[in-house]
C-alpha cells in the first residue's frame, strides 16, 4: 500500500516536473523565435538607414565639392544680374532633381557664410536659420529635424582649422524616417522609436515614461551588435532590443510586451494545475476509499491468521462483517472453528493411541517374560541364593520402569538402562554376552519409550536362541548428521537376503502382520515414523558375525539435533 501511495506521489511529481519543464522550454522557445524576429526586423531597418546615411553622405560630399558651388559668388561678381540668376537657378533644379531621386531627402540648401547667401529647394524664410551656426560636418537636431551639414573646405589640412566658406545642409524627412519604425516591430504589442542624444525622441505611439527612463539607463554604445535588455513591472514582461547608429548618434529601439504571446501557455498551464489538483484529489479519495475497504481488511485477515498460527484457535473475526469481505470473513471464522474442533479431536485421538500402543506392548512383554523369570528363580531357589537375588533386583528394576512409565517421552539413557536390566536377566538364565555404546552427549536426547527392548528380545529369541553356541548382543548408538542411529546386533542365526527383503515388506505395510511373529517389530517400525517422520524406521543387515543387525533410524529435527555432536 505504501509503494502504491509513493509510486502515485511519484507519478504526480514527475508529471508535474516534465510539464514545467516542457512549459519552460516552449515559453524559452517562443521568446526566442520572437526576438530572432525583432532582430532581423531591427537589422533590415538598420540597414535601410545605412542606405540613407550613406546617400546623405554622398550628396553633401558632392555638393561640397562642386565647381558651380564653389565659384558660385565669384560668378554672382563678374557675370551680369540675368547670368548669375540664370546659374542660381541651375544650382537650385540640380538639387531638386535630388529630391525626385530620394524619399528619405525633404530639402536640400547651401549657405555662404560671408555673404549670407542661401539657395535651396524650400524657399521658406526659416529654411536658412540651421545653417548658420554651422562650423563642421556632421549630423545634428535642429527642433524636431534631422539634418547632414557638409562644409566646404571638405578636407581640413592636419593641424589646421579653416573656418567654413559654405555649408550644405540636408535635411532628412521625418515622416519618412518614423514610418521606418513599423517595419521594425511584430505587431500590436511591439513599439519602436528613435532616441537622438539620449534625449530626443522620435515614435508614432506613445512611449510609456517609467519604460523610456529604464531603457535610457541600460542602453549601451556598441555599434556591432543588437543588443537585448529585460524589463519588468508589477503586469507586463518586455524585451528590448536596441541598436546604436553612429553616425546619426542615434539609437534604434524596439520592445515588445512579452504577456499577449506567452498568454496561451500561462492559461494551459493554469488548466494543466486544475487538472493534476483534480487527479490529485481523486488519487486521494480512491486511496482512502481502497484502504477502509480493502488494505484495512487485508490487514485485519493477516493479523488473524498470524493468530491462528501462533495457536490461538478461539480468534474470530467480528469487524466489518457488512462490508465486501463479509463471505470471507464467515469463511474464515468457519475455518478456525473446524481446525480448533480437528485439534482437539486429533489430540484426544493421539492420546488414545498411544496409551493403547503402550498398552498393548506392556501386554506382550509382561506375561513371557514374567514366566521365565519366575521359574529361573524357582529353579535355583535352593542353591543360589545369590542369584535370586540379582534375578529379583533386576526384575523389580524392569518392572517399576513399565509400571512408573507415565511419559510418553524418555531419554535415550534410561531407554537403555531398561533394555540393560532386560539383558542382565538373560544373562543369568542363559550364556549370554552384551556391551552398550552410548556416547555421553546423547545421553539426556528426549526418545519414546519402549522402542529398543522389544529390538533386543527379538535378537535373543530369534537370533541367540536360534543358533547352537551365540552368545552375544550389542548395542551402539552414534549420530549421523540429523539421524541417530541405534544398531542392535547378535551373532544367532541370522537372515537370508531375501528373508531380509520379505521382512522389510512386511514392516511397510500399512496392516499388522497375522499372528504374533513380526508384530513387535511392525509395531517399533510403525511408531518410529509416526513420531519422527518418514525419514526414520527399521532396517536390517548381516554384520560380521553372519547374524543380523537391526539399525533403527531416528531423524531428529533441526531445533533438536543442533546440539548435539557428529562423530
Amino acid at each position: 500500500m505504501k509503494r502504491f501511495i509513493y509510486f502515485f506521489v511519484f507519478f504526480l511529481l514527475l508529471t508535474l516536473s516534465l510539464f514545467f519543464v516542457m512549459n519552460r522550454l516552449s515559453s524559452k522557445t517562443l521568446e526566442e523565435n520572437l526576438i530572432g524576429a525583432s532582430k532581423n526586423q531591427l537589422d533590415y531597418v538598420k540597414g535601410i538607414l545605412d542606405g540613407i546615411i550613406y546617400e546623405v553622405n554622398m550628396y553633401g560630399v558632392q555638393y561640397a565639392a562642386d565647381s558651380d558651388v564653389r565659384f558660385y559668388q565669384n560668378h554672382v561678381i563678374e557675370l551680369s544680374n540675368y547670368d548669375s540668376q540664370m546659374k542660381k537657378n541651375e544650382i537650385v533644379d540640380r538639387l531638386r532633381q535630388t529630391l525626385l531621386s530620394s524619399r528619405s531627402i525633404e530639402s536640400i540648401g547651401i549657405y555662404w557664410k560671408s555673404e549670407e547667401t542661401f539657395l535651396s529647394t524650400n524657399i521658406t524664410l526659416e529654411a536658412r536659420l540651421p545653417f548658420k551656426n554651422v562650423q563642421q560636418r556632421g549630423w545634428q537636431i535642429v527642433g524636431d529635424s534631422l539634418y547632414y551639414f557638409a562644409v566646404y573646405p571638405y578636407i581640413q589640412k592636419s593641424g589646421q582649422h579653416e573656418p567654413a566658406q559654405y555649408v550644405v545642409g540636408i535635411k532628412l524627412n521625418t515622416d519618412y524616417l518614423k514610418s521606418l519604425l513599423k517595419k521594425a516591430v511584430n505587431n500590436d504589442s511591439s513599439n519602436a522609436f528613435y532616441l537622438f542624444n539620449d534625449h530626443q525622441l522620435w515614435s508614432e505611439k506613445n512611449v510609456d515614461n517609467d519604460l523610456l527612463k529604464a531603457i535610457t539607463i541600460m542602453l549601451s554604445s556598441q555599434t556591432e551588435a543588437t543588443i537585448k535588455y529585460d524589463y519588468h513591472t508589477n503586469s507586463d514582461d518586455y524585451y528590448v532590443l536596441s541598436r546604436y547608429i553612429e553616425p546619426m548618434d542615434t539609437y534604434l529601439i524596439t520592445y515588445t510586451r512579452t504577456n499577449d504571446f506567452l498568454q496561451p501557455l500561462d492559461r494551459n498551464r493554469k488548466v494543466f494545475l486544475a487538472s493534476i489538483l483534480a487527479v490529485l484529489t481523486l488519487g486521494l479519495v480512491v486511496i482512502f476509499t481502497f484502504y477502509r475497504n480493502y488494505y484495512r481488511n487485508i490487514r485485519l485477515l493477516e493479523k488473524k491468521f498470524s493468530q491462528v498460527e501462533q495457536g490461538n484457535h478461539n480468534t474470530r473475526i467480528t469487524e466489518n462483517t457488512d462490508k465486501e469481505f463479509y463471505s470471507l470473513f464467515r469463511s474464515f471464522n468457519h475455518m478456525v472453528t473446524e481446525i480448533q474442533d480437528l485439534f482437539v479431536s486429533l489430540k484426544t485421538e493421539t492420546e488414545l493411541r498411544r496409551s493403547a500402543e503402550l498398552q498393548q506392548l506392556q501386554a506382550q512383554i509382561n506375561p513371557h517374560f514374567l514366566y521365565n523369570s519366575l521359574f529361573f528363580i524357582m529353579s535355583v531357589a535352593q542353591f543360589s541364593p545369590d542369584a535370586v537375588m540379582r534375578m529379583s533386583k533386576h526384575l523389580a528394576e524392569y518392572y517399576r520402569y513399565l509400571t512408573k512409565l507415565d511419559r510418553h517421552e524418555v531419554t535415550l539413557e534410561s531407554e537403555l538402562k531398561f533394555a540393560e536390566h532386560f539383558l542382565i536377566i538373560m544373562t543369568l538364565s542363559k550364556k549370554i554376552e552384551y556391551s552398550i555404546d552410548l556416547p555421553p552427549e546423547l545421553a539426556s536426547l528426549p526418545l519414546m519409550p519402549l522402542i529398543i527392548q522389544p529390538v533386543v528380545e527379538n535378537a535373543i529369541q530369534h537370533g541367540i536362541e536360534g543358533q547352537q553356541g551365540a552368545h552375544r548382543v550389542t548395542i551402539e548408538v552414534k549420530q549421523m548428521g540429523a539421524v541417530i542411529a541405534i544398531k542392535v546386533s547378535d551373532d544367532g542365526k541370522g537372515l537370508a537376503l531375501e528373508d531380509i527383503r520379505g521382512l522389510e515388506a512386511t514392516l511397510e505395510s500399512n496392516a499388522q502382520p497375522e499372528g504374533t511373529k513380526g508384530v513387535g517389530l511392525w509395531n517399533v517400525n510403525r511408531r518410529l515414523k509416526n513420531t519422527y517422520g518418514e525419514l526414520s524406521g527399521l532396517q536390517f543387515s548381516t554384520n560380521e558375525w553372519a547374524g543380523l543387525s537391526v539399525l533403527l533410524h531416528i531423524h531428529i529435527p533441526a531445533e533438536k539435533g543442533e546440539t548435539l555432536c557428529d562423530y
